[in-house]
Protein backbone atom coordinates (compact mmCIF):
# COMPACT_ATOMS: atom_id res chain seq x y z
CA UNK A 1 0.00 0.00 0.00
CA UNK A 2 0.98 3.61 -0.46
CA UNK A 3 1.41 4.18 3.28
CA UNK A 4 4.20 1.56 3.35
CA UNK A 5 6.64 4.05 1.84
CA UNK A 6 10.04 4.95 3.23
CA UNK A 7 10.24 7.97 5.52
CA UNK A 8 11.92 10.50 3.23
CA UNK A 9 12.46 14.12 4.12
CA UNK A 10 10.88 16.55 1.69
CA UNK A 11 12.21 20.03 1.00
CA UNK A 12 9.11 21.67 2.46
CA UNK A 13 7.67 20.60 5.83
CA UNK A 14 4.68 18.27 5.71
CA UNK A 15 2.83 20.49 8.19
CA UNK A 16 3.49 24.17 8.89
CA UNK A 17 1.86 26.05 11.76
CA UNK A 18 2.49 29.80 11.84
CA UNK A 19 1.51 32.20 14.66
CA UNK A 20 -1.64 30.17 15.32
CA UNK A 21 -4.07 31.56 17.88
CA UNK A 22 -7.41 30.25 19.15
CA UNK A 23 -9.42 32.15 21.75
CA UNK A 24 -12.38 31.15 23.87
CA UNK A 25 -13.71 34.42 25.19
CA UNK A 26 -10.82 36.43 26.61
CA UNK A 27 -8.64 33.34 27.08
CA UNK A 28 -6.18 32.20 24.40
CA UNK A 29 -6.21 28.39 24.44
CA UNK A 30 -3.52 28.49 21.73
CA UNK A 31 -1.40 31.64 21.73
CA UNK A 32 0.72 32.51 18.65
CA UNK A 33 2.15 29.00 18.24
CA UNK A 34 4.61 28.31 15.40
CA UNK A 35 6.21 24.97 14.48
CA UNK A 36 6.92 22.70 11.50
CA UNK A 37 6.66 18.93 11.14
CA UNK A 38 8.88 17.30 8.52
CA UNK A 39 7.97 14.37 6.28
CA UNK A 40 8.16 11.13 8.27
CA UNK A 41 8.67 12.89 11.62
CA UNK A 42 6.96 11.91 14.88
CA UNK A 43 6.29 15.08 16.90
CA UNK A 44 4.77 14.99 20.39
CA UNK A 45 2.86 17.87 21.99
CA UNK A 46 3.48 17.48 25.72
CA UNK A 47 1.98 19.43 28.58
CA UNK A 48 -0.45 19.42 31.52
CA UNK A 49 -4.23 19.48 31.18
CA UNK A 50 -5.44 22.83 29.88
CA UNK A 51 -2.14 23.82 28.24
CA UNK A 52 -3.69 23.92 24.74
CA UNK A 53 -2.26 20.76 23.19
CA UNK A 54 -5.61 19.15 22.28
CA UNK A 55 -6.92 22.47 20.94
CA UNK A 56 -3.76 22.65 18.82
CA UNK A 57 -4.47 19.17 17.44
CA UNK A 58 -8.09 20.07 16.67
CA UNK A 59 -6.94 23.13 14.73
CA UNK A 60 -4.58 21.06 12.60
CA UNK A 61 -7.29 18.45 12.05
CA UNK A 62 -9.85 21.04 10.95
CA UNK A 63 -12.20 20.31 13.85
CA UNK A 64 -11.85 23.93 14.98
CA UNK A 65 -11.03 27.16 13.14
CA UNK A 66 -8.19 29.47 14.29
CA UNK A 67 -8.72 33.14 15.05
CA UNK A 68 -5.30 34.11 13.73
CA UNK A 69 -2.35 32.48 11.98
CA UNK A 70 -1.97 29.87 9.25
CA UNK A 71 -1.79 26.11 8.74
CA UNK A 72 -0.28 24.54 5.62
CA UNK A 73 -0.27 20.86 4.67
CA UNK A 74 2.13 19.85 1.89
CA UNK A 75 2.61 23.55 1.20
CA UNK A 76 -1.12 24.21 0.66
CA UNK A 77 -3.02 26.55 2.96
CA UNK A 78 -5.83 24.79 4.85
CA UNK A 79 -6.51 27.51 7.44
CA UNK A 80 -5.83 31.23 7.14
CA UNK A 81 -8.51 33.48 8.65
CA UNK A 82 -6.84 36.63 7.28
CA UNK A 83 -7.58 35.31 3.76
CA UNK A 84 -10.86 33.61 4.65
CA UNK A 85 -9.38 30.15 4.00
CA UNK A 86 -10.70 27.14 5.91
CA UNK A 87 -10.60 23.61 4.48
CA UNK A 88 -13.01 21.25 6.25
CA UNK A 89 -11.64 18.29 8.19
CA UNK A 90 -12.86 15.65 5.73
CA UNK A 91 -10.97 17.36 2.89
CA UNK A 92 -7.58 17.59 4.62
CA UNK A 93 -6.63 13.93 4.20
CA UNK A 94 -5.81 13.55 7.89
CA UNK A 95 -6.18 10.39 9.95
CA UNK A 96 -6.99 10.73 13.63
CA UNK A 97 -6.84 8.28 16.55
CA UNK A 98 -8.84 9.34 19.61
CA UNK A 99 -8.55 8.55 23.31
CA UNK A 100 -12.06 7.04 23.26
CA UNK A 101 -11.32 4.74 20.23
CA UNK A 102 -14.63 5.82 18.55
CA UNK A 103 -15.28 2.23 17.41
CA UNK A 104 -18.81 1.38 16.20
CA UNK A 105 -19.95 -1.60 18.29
CA UNK A 106 -22.64 -2.70 15.79
CA UNK A 107 -19.97 -3.31 13.11
CA UNK A 108 -17.32 -6.01 12.92
CA UNK A 109 -13.62 -5.20 12.71
CA UNK A 110 -13.53 -5.27 8.89
CA UNK A 111 -16.45 -2.88 8.53
CA UNK A 112 -15.06 -0.47 11.13
CA UNK A 113 -11.80 -0.23 9.21
CA UNK A 114 -13.53 -0.12 5.81
CA UNK A 115 -15.81 2.78 6.75
CA UNK A 116 -13.49 5.63 5.61
CA UNK A 117 -13.11 3.91 2.21
CA UNK A 118 -16.85 3.45 1.79
CA UNK A 119 -17.39 7.13 2.58
CA UNK A 120 -14.89 7.90 -0.18
CA UNK A 121 -16.88 5.61 -2.53
CA UNK A 122 -14.04 3.23 -3.27
CA UNK A 123 -14.83 -0.09 -4.98
CA UNK A 124 -15.38 -3.39 -3.19
CA UNK A 125 -12.22 -5.18 -4.33
CA UNK A 126 -10.10 -2.15 -3.57
CA UNK A 127 -11.69 -1.89 -0.11
CA UNK A 128 -11.03 -5.57 0.56
CA UNK A 129 -7.40 -5.32 -0.48
CA UNK A 130 -6.68 -2.19 1.58
CA UNK A 131 -8.49 -3.37 4.71
CA UNK A 132 -6.79 -6.78 4.69
CA UNK A 133 -3.41 -5.12 4.20
CA UNK A 134 -3.80 -2.65 7.05
CA UNK A 135 -5.24 -5.29 9.41
CA UNK A 136 -2.15 -7.39 8.77
CA UNK A 137 -0.01 -4.34 9.51
CA UNK A 138 -1.57 -3.88 12.97
CA UNK A 139 -1.79 -7.60 13.74
CA UNK A 140 -5.57 -8.06 13.48
CA UNK A 141 -5.96 -10.25 10.39
CA UNK A 142 -7.50 -13.08 12.43
CA UNK A 143 -10.07 -10.73 14.00
CA UNK A 144 -11.51 -9.18 10.81
CA UNK A 145 -14.99 -10.76 11.15
CA UNK A 146 -15.18 -10.44 14.91
CA UNK A 147 -17.72 -8.06 16.46
CA UNK A 148 -16.08 -4.85 17.67
CA UNK A 149 -18.08 -5.16 20.90
CA UNK A 150 -16.07 -8.31 21.77
CA UNK A 151 -12.63 -6.72 21.53
CA UNK A 152 -10.25 -5.84 24.33
CA UNK A 153 -9.10 -2.26 24.86
CA UNK A 154 -5.81 -2.92 23.11
CA UNK A 155 -7.56 -4.51 20.13
CA UNK A 156 -9.99 -1.59 19.89
CA UNK A 157 -7.06 0.82 19.77
CA UNK A 158 -5.49 -1.21 16.96
CA UNK A 159 -8.78 -1.06 15.05
CA UNK A 160 -8.86 2.72 15.51
CA UNK A 161 -5.28 2.93 14.23
CA UNK A 162 -6.06 0.71 11.23
CA UNK A 163 -9.08 2.86 10.37
CA UNK A 164 -6.90 5.98 10.47
CA UNK A 165 -4.27 4.35 8.24
CA UNK A 166 -6.45 2.66 5.64
CA UNK A 167 -7.05 5.65 3.36
CA UNK A 168 -3.33 6.61 3.27
CA UNK A 169 -3.57 9.91 5.18
CA UNK A 170 -1.16 12.75 4.55
CA UNK A 171 -0.82 13.26 8.31
CA UNK A 172 -1.71 11.12 11.33
CA UNK A 173 -2.92 12.74 14.56
CA UNK A 174 -3.14 11.05 17.98
CA UNK A 175 -5.12 12.50 20.90
CA UNK A 176 -3.87 10.65 24.02
CA UNK A 177 -4.76 7.29 22.43
CA UNK A 178 -3.24 5.08 25.17
CA UNK A 179 -4.44 6.85 28.31
CA UNK A 180 -7.41 4.50 28.88
CA UNK A 181 -5.25 1.36 28.87
CA UNK A 182 -3.48 -0.33 31.77
CA UNK A 183 0.24 0.26 32.32
CA UNK A 184 1.65 -2.92 30.73
CA UNK A 185 -0.61 -2.63 27.69
CA UNK A 186 0.36 1.04 27.26
CA UNK A 187 4.03 0.10 27.31
CA UNK A 188 3.55 -2.68 24.75
CA UNK A 189 1.47 -0.52 22.42
CA UNK A 190 4.02 2.29 22.62
CA UNK A 191 6.63 -0.08 21.24
CA UNK A 192 4.28 -1.30 18.53
CA UNK A 193 3.26 2.22 17.58
CA UNK A 194 6.84 3.45 17.25
CA UNK A 195 7.78 0.42 15.15
CA UNK A 196 4.72 0.91 12.95
CA UNK A 197 5.60 4.56 12.42
CA UNK A 198 9.15 3.59 11.41
CA UNK A 199 7.84 1.05 8.89
CA UNK A 200 5.18 3.27 7.33
CA UNK A 201 7.06 6.55 7.43
CA UNK A 202 3.85 8.39 8.25
CA UNK A 203 4.17 11.93 9.55
CA UNK A 204 2.56 12.06 12.98
CA UNK A 205 1.57 14.55 15.69
CA UNK A 206 0.85 12.98 19.06
CA UNK A 207 -0.72 14.65 22.10
CA UNK A 208 -0.01 13.39 25.61
CA UNK A 209 0.56 14.53 29.20
CA UNK A 210 2.66 11.40 29.89
CA UNK A 211 6.39 12.20 29.99
CA UNK A 212 7.49 8.57 29.54
CA UNK A 213 5.25 8.22 26.50
CA UNK A 214 6.61 11.40 24.95
CA UNK A 215 10.26 10.52 25.52
CA UNK A 216 9.86 7.01 24.09
CA UNK A 217 7.86 7.93 20.99
CA UNK A 218 9.04 11.36 19.85
CA UNK A 219 11.61 12.47 17.34
CA UNK A 220 10.94 15.94 18.75
CA UNK A 221 8.88 17.14 21.71
CA UNK A 222 7.05 20.49 21.89
CA UNK A 223 6.42 21.34 25.55
CA UNK A 224 3.34 23.54 25.99
CA UNK A 225 2.35 25.79 28.87
CA UNK A 226 -0.63 28.18 28.96
CA UNK A 227 -1.24 27.96 25.23
CA UNK A 228 2.37 28.53 24.19
CA UNK A 229 5.25 26.30 23.13
CA UNK A 230 7.95 26.94 25.75
CA UNK A 231 10.67 24.59 24.47
CA UNK A 232 11.25 22.35 21.47
CA UNK A 233 13.84 19.61 21.16
CA UNK A 234 14.73 15.95 20.97
CA UNK A 235 13.81 13.97 24.12
CA UNK A 236 17.42 13.72 25.29
CA UNK A 237 17.97 17.45 24.80
CA UNK A 238 14.91 18.41 26.85
CA UNK A 239 15.81 15.91 29.57
CA UNK A 240 19.38 17.13 30.00
CA UNK A 241 19.05 20.79 28.98
CA UNK A 242 15.68 22.18 30.13
CA UNK A 243 15.44 25.93 29.65
CA UNK A 244 12.96 26.57 32.47
CA UNK A 245 11.93 25.07 35.78
CA UNK A 246 8.54 24.18 34.26
CA UNK A 247 10.14 22.06 31.53
CA UNK A 248 12.52 20.40 34.00
CA UNK A 249 9.65 19.48 36.32
CA UNK A 250 7.41 18.23 33.52
CA UNK A 251 9.92 16.24 31.49
CA UNK A 252 11.34 14.31 34.47
CA UNK A 253 11.15 13.68 38.22
CA UNK A 254 14.22 15.81 38.94
CA UNK A 255 15.49 17.35 42.15
CA UNK A 256 15.15 21.12 41.64
CA UNK A 257 16.18 23.70 44.20
CA UNK A 258 16.94 27.42 44.29
CA UNK A 259 20.40 28.86 44.64
CA UNK A 260 22.72 31.75 43.85
CA UNK A 261 25.92 31.77 41.81
CA UNK A 262 28.97 32.41 43.99
CA UNK A 263 31.52 32.37 41.17
CA UNK A 264 32.11 31.07 37.66
CA UNK A 265 34.62 28.21 37.50
CA UNK A 266 36.61 26.80 34.61
CA UNK A 267 35.14 24.56 31.88
CA UNK A 268 31.53 25.85 32.02
CA UNK A 269 31.02 25.20 35.72
CA UNK A 270 29.89 27.54 38.48
CA UNK A 271 29.92 27.41 42.26
CA UNK A 272 26.36 27.69 43.60
CA UNK A 273 25.09 28.14 47.15
CA UNK A 274 21.57 26.91 47.80
CA UNK A 275 19.03 28.61 50.03
CA UNK A 276 19.72 26.01 52.74
CA UNK A 277 23.47 26.70 52.70
CA UNK A 278 24.75 23.83 50.55
CA UNK A 279 27.57 24.66 48.14
CA UNK A 280 28.26 22.63 45.00
CA UNK A 281 29.76 22.90 41.52
CA UNK A 282 27.18 22.89 38.72
CA UNK A 283 27.38 22.94 34.91
CA UNK A 284 26.05 26.00 33.09
CA UNK A 285 25.56 27.08 29.47
CA UNK A 286 27.75 30.17 29.55
CA UNK A 287 25.08 32.73 30.43
CA UNK A 288 25.45 32.95 34.22
CA UNK A 289 27.23 35.60 36.25
CA UNK A 290 28.21 35.95 39.88
CA UNK A 291 25.15 36.81 41.97
CA UNK A 292 22.58 35.31 39.58
CA UNK A 293 19.57 33.58 41.12
CA UNK A 294 19.22 30.15 39.55
CA UNK A 295 17.52 26.79 39.85
CA UNK A 296 19.71 23.69 40.06
CA UNK A 297 18.46 20.49 38.38
CA UNK A 298 19.81 17.07 39.40
CA UNK A 299 18.21 13.81 38.24
CA UNK A 300 17.80 11.12 40.92
CA UNK A 301 19.35 8.41 38.74
CA UNK A 302 22.56 10.43 38.22
CA UNK A 303 23.55 10.32 41.90
CA UNK A 304 24.97 7.63 44.17
CA UNK A 305 24.68 6.90 47.89
CA UNK A 306 26.95 4.75 50.02
CA UNK A 307 28.16 4.35 53.61
CA UNK A 308 31.92 4.33 52.92
CA UNK A 309 32.82 7.19 50.53
CA UNK A 310 33.16 10.20 52.83
CA UNK A 311 35.82 12.75 51.95
CA UNK A 312 35.10 12.87 48.21
CA UNK A 313 35.07 16.40 46.72
CA UNK A 314 31.64 15.69 45.20
CA UNK A 315 30.37 13.84 48.27
CA UNK A 316 27.94 15.23 50.87
CA UNK A 317 26.64 13.90 54.15
CA UNK A 318 22.94 12.99 54.18
CA UNK A 319 20.47 10.77 56.01
CA UNK A 320 17.92 8.36 54.50
CA UNK A 321 14.42 9.50 55.44
CA UNK A 322 12.43 6.93 53.45
CA UNK A 323 12.83 4.30 50.74
CA UNK A 324 10.38 2.99 48.16
CA UNK A 325 11.18 -0.39 46.69
CA UNK A 326 10.10 -0.45 43.02
CA UNK A 327 11.25 -3.89 41.87
CA UNK A 328 14.06 -3.05 39.47
CA UNK A 329 15.07 0.02 41.49
CA UNK A 330 14.71 1.71 44.87
CA UNK A 331 13.90 5.40 45.31
CA UNK A 332 15.51 6.85 48.43
CA UNK A 333 14.48 10.20 49.90
CA UNK A 334 17.35 11.84 51.77
CA UNK A 335 17.63 14.72 54.19
CA UNK A 336 20.49 16.72 52.71
CA UNK A 337 21.25 19.75 54.88
CA UNK A 338 17.59 20.21 55.79
CA UNK A 339 16.14 19.70 52.29
CA UNK A 340 14.62 16.56 50.80
CA UNK A 341 16.52 14.98 47.89
CA UNK A 342 15.64 11.86 45.86
CA UNK A 343 18.09 9.24 44.59
CA UNK A 344 17.18 6.24 42.43
CA UNK A 345 19.39 3.16 42.82
CA UNK A 346 19.06 0.49 40.13
CA UNK A 347 18.90 -3.18 41.06
CA UNK A 348 16.49 -5.56 42.73
CA UNK A 349 18.06 -5.18 46.18
CA UNK A 350 17.47 -2.33 48.65
CA UNK A 351 20.27 -2.75 51.22
CA UNK A 352 20.29 0.72 52.81
CA UNK A 353 17.87 1.23 55.67
CA UNK A 354 15.81 4.24 56.69
CA UNK A 355 17.69 6.41 59.16
CA UNK A 356 21.13 5.43 57.82
CA UNK A 357 23.80 8.14 57.53
CA UNK A 358 25.21 8.03 54.00
CA UNK A 359 27.49 9.84 51.59
CA UNK A 360 25.58 11.35 48.66
CA UNK A 361 27.72 11.66 45.54
CA UNK A 362 26.57 14.29 43.02
CA UNK A 363 28.82 14.28 39.91
CA UNK A 364 29.15 17.94 39.01
CA UNK A 365 28.78 17.28 35.27
CA UNK A 366 25.30 15.86 36.03
CA UNK A 367 24.04 18.96 37.89
CA UNK A 368 22.80 21.79 35.67
CA UNK A 369 21.82 25.41 36.17
CA UNK A 370 18.59 26.96 34.89
CA UNK A 371 18.83 30.74 34.94
CA UNK A 372 15.66 32.48 36.09
CA UNK A 373 14.05 35.23 33.98
CA UNK A 374 14.96 37.85 36.57
CA UNK A 375 18.30 36.35 37.49
CA UNK A 376 20.16 39.04 39.34
CA UNK A 377 19.95 38.95 43.10
CA UNK A 378 21.73 40.18 46.22
CA UNK A 379 23.60 38.08 48.68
Amino acid sequence: MAFERAALKSQAPKCQVEALTKRYGARAAVDAVTFDVDEGEFVVLLGPSGCGKTTMLRLVAGLAAPDEGRIRLDGKSVADPARDVFVRAERRGIGMVFQSYAIWPHMNVFENVAYPLRVRRQRGEEIKRKVESVLALVGLSAESRRSAAQLSGGQMQRVALARALVFDPTLLLFDEPLSNLDLKLRERLRLELKELQRRTGLTSIYVTHDQAEAVELADRILVMENGRVVQVGAPRELYHQPQSRFVAEFISTANIFAGQVLARLADDFASVKTMTGRELAVRHDGTVSEGDLVDVVIHPEDCRISVDESGRPDGYQARIVSRRYQGTSTRYTLDWAGEMFDVVVLGSEAPLAEGAEVTLTVPRERARIIVRNSARGTR
